[in-house]
């Protein structure tokens, strides 16, 4: 094993020990996790740009490694400071279990298909559970989906791995079962549509650092998972590209409207980790059907992109007081500079040129371009050139929403007039993304260069759009400021107590989206009026609620009513036992004799 990798996995190791020897081993998070980023970093880069081929550790997963590495590098400072505010004995555990959580992702990336790598891949989903599970009552739904799910990849990659060990594989169309085994595993792991529903539920309840290593880490391995396969399993049959592809485009549209209609700050930012997953996984399956290098340049670059971005944004909400949208506001003058890293990272997430969001785009329109003409089905593909645009406007207008009514107008409740900027070990965290952020944007071939990606001129664009503002801001400064009060349509009447405008009557969190959902049948928007007294004003309360969240309430009620007959059969009866081994004895034997 890299030198590297086995002084990182003792940091990881060493810091789990502290915790459990000398309570306040908190402190030591900045050189334990942050040291075991850097170091995998660089092994990782030093594999994936020198194209190595050996095991454990060749290109591919020295990329994943990297990817990690990043996040740890910047996750690690920041939650030292996090931590801090915690109760001790809860640090602790959380001291304790996050170096074991990172150690399990790595090792994902380090073993062969087999028992090891399940091993593992369950090891890394207990401990995320047990993560959660921390957050009391109200990480309790969150937690159970995430486990759920993890239970329902575990299935099918143990389906896969089993079969991948028959010697004939080609016989009888089991490469159609494995295939479909590994697309079940990774795919829910990878928030596939409509395999997503567990990500909304799980992200925003856990703490801010571990969201960061959900969204930008550890979702990553159901996509290095899908991309190794081909490795595993041989060439994906036609049909797993297709459903790839169309699977993912339609999740990356209904994840974004339905991330409008989220009052929850980090709710939103869960479903545009959906949108992007299952764009990557469009641009997976598309590279399996046509080999596009444009496809698999857009694959490598966005997932480092979004794990830069969306760790820093996940960061940046630990600074918020609240996370209900509607009761936030003016945050970037009590947050000012957790307000620009997260500027910044709403700006690449948004996809806007020149940073590194854009050029994932830049290169899936490109890559659906150049589908071939004909009357094949792969012709099809140049319809996707219609989503991705579609999907770019929705990002663009969710971003605007989520900054604007979190960090501009005013405050909206009195929590968030108390919001507090966090110390210099959370700012040093942030900082540490943003500028691995901005580097992968204005420098991307110092990270694509082993695919040798064709480029738009990214710093000269970079700074003619620097030079660009910076004149409309010197030209807007050089202008006579007159300063009028806001027209209130003659609603303020000094006369009339409770005439004055407040706070309240900025745009509401989804009464800002409401005209754009409605153009989306699979949302119905409910509105519910109520008074707190006779001759009170009326309140309006919107609720959004879409067809699968029906359909899955409805399989869950089923699934709970299935198991409380399965219970019926503890009855506590030795004799039933008894005769249910025996039955099962039978069918054992009565398949191994066929």
């Amino acid at each position: 094993m890299n030198p590297l990798i086995e002084t990182a996995l003792i940091f990881l190791g060493m810091q789990s020990l502290l915790a459990l020897l000398r309570p306040p081993a908190t402190g030591f998070l900045p050189l334990s996790l942050g040291g075991s980023g850097l170091l995998l970093l660089l092994a990782g880069l030093g594999a994936w740009l020198a194209g190595a081929r050996g095991t454990p550790l060749d290109a591919a997963a020295g990329f994943y490694m990297a990817l990690l590495g990043a996040l740890y590098l910047g996750v690690g400072p920041y939650l030292r400071e996090y931590l801090s505010h915690h109760e001790p004995s809860r640090a602790r555990l959380e001291a304790f279990l996050l170096p074991l959580f990172a150690a399990a992702m790595v090792g994902v990336l380090l073993a062969p298909p087999g028992y090891a790598f399940l091993f593992l891949w369950e090891g890394m989903a207990l401990l995320g559970y047990l993560l959660m599970a921390l957050e009391g009552p109200d990480g309790l739904a969150g937690s159970r989906a995430f486990f759920l799910a993890s239970r329902l990849s575990g299935a099918g990659l143990f389906l896969a791995l089993i079969l991948l060990a028959h010697k004939g594989l080609r016989v009888g169309g089991l490469e159609h079962l494995v295939w479909a085994g590994l697309v079940l595993g990774f795919g829910t792991k990878a928030a596939l549509f409509p395999l997503h529903a567990w990500l909304p539920k799980a992200h925003p309840v856990a703490m801010s650092p571990l969201s960061a290593l959900l969204s930008g880490g550890m979702v990553k391995l159901g996509l290095y998972g899908l991309y190794r396969a081909q490795d595993w399993a041989g060439p994906p049959p036609e049909w797993v590209g297709w459903l790839l592809v169309a699977l993912g485009l339609a999740g990356a549209v209904y994840a974004l409207a339905r991330g409008l209609a989220e009052e929850d700050y980090k709710g939103v930012l869960a479903y545009s980790s959906v949108e992007n997953l299952n764009l990557l996984l469009a641009a997976l399956g598309a590279y399996f059907l046509l080999k596009s290098p444009f496809f698999l340049l857009a694959f490598f670059f966005q997932q480092a992109a979004h794990a830069l971005f969306k760790g820093l944004l996940f960061l940046g909400s630990g600074a918020l007081p609240v996370r209900e949208l509607s009761r936030l506001g003016g945050l970037h003058r009590l947050l000012p500079r957790t307000a620009a890293w997260s500027f910044l990272g709403a700006l690449a997430a948004a996809g806007l040129p020149p940073l590194a969001g854009f050029l994932f785009e830049w290169y899936l329109y490109q890559g659906f371009l150049a589908a071939p003409r004909g009357a094949g089905a792969s012709s099809l593909l140049v319809l996707g050139v219609g989503v991705v645009a579609l999907v770019g406007a929705l990002a663009a207008v969710s971003y605007v929403r989520l900054f604007g009514l979190a960090f501009l107008g005013q405050p909206r409740s009195t929590q968030a007039m108390t919001a507090r900027e966090m110390g210099g070990f959370g700012q040093l965290g942030l900082g540490v993304l943003a500028g691995l952020l901005l580097g992968l944007s204005l420098f991307p071939t110092a990270l694509l260069s082993p695919l040798k990606p064709p480029l738009y001129p990214v710093l000269p664009l970079f700074l003619a759009l620097m030079g660009l503002g910076g004149g409309l801001v010197y030209w807007v400064r050089r202008k006579p400021q007159r300063v009028y009060d806001p027209w209130d349509c003659g609603f303020h009447s000094p006369d009339l107590q409770g005439s004055a405008l407040t706070p309240q009557m900025q745009p509401h969190a989804l009464g800002y989206s409401e005209q754009l959902l409605r153009l989306f049948p699979f949302l119905e928007l409910k509105a519910h009026l109520s008074r707190e007294e006779m001759l009170a004003p009326p309140k309006v309360r919107l609720e959004v609620s879409d067809w699968l969240e029906v359909m899955e309430t409805r399989l869950t009620r089923g699934y709970t009513a299935l198991a409380h007959q399965v219970q019926r059969l503890q009855s506590g009866s030795l004799h039933l036992y008894l005769l249910l081994q025996f039955l099962t004895l039978l069918l054992v034997l009565g398949v191994v004799w066929r």
